[in-house]
């Protein structure tokens, strides 16, 4: 089985994406586009690709800026939190987890000694 080459985008197509900042579709479209002349996808199933991958590749950058403009010091998960061996009732928490609060524009102040998931608590609500 041999692998076919996939022809490099012209220069102005090049160009006018990094001008657009379209890097997802600038890097993906060349073997795409070979996809989609062998496999005949109509013009709308290619434009449909390379903005769906688009998006999804600037979802995921600005999640990450997100994350890292918020400094969490380490990723802690909701699913990581033990509600039984913290102080935590179990009604907070699946309030909490909801993040029904958030909607409601209500702020969130966890109080209590050392020791019992607050920072894990709020690091995870974060992160969610």
């Amino acid at each position: 089985m041999t692998a076919t080459a996939t022809a490099p985008l012209a220069p102005d197509l090049v160009a006018g994406l990094k001008r657009l900042k379209l890097a997802r579709i600038r890097a993906m479209a060349p073997e795409t586009l070979q996809q989609a002349k062998t496999q005949r996808w109509t013009p709308e199933e290619l434009l449909r690709t390379f903005v769906e991958a688009e998006i999804t590749a600037r979802d995921a950058a600005n999640l990450r800026q997100r994350q890292t403009a918020a400094g969490f010091p380490v990723r802690k998960t909701l699913d990581q939190f033990k509600v039984q061996a913290s102080s935590v009732p179990q009604a907070t928490f699946d309030y909490l987890a909801s993040l029904e609060w958030l909607r409601a524009a209500e702020n969130c102040c966890l109080i209590g000694p050392a020791g019992t998931g607050k920072s894990h608590l709020l690091v995870a609500l974060g992160h969610a």
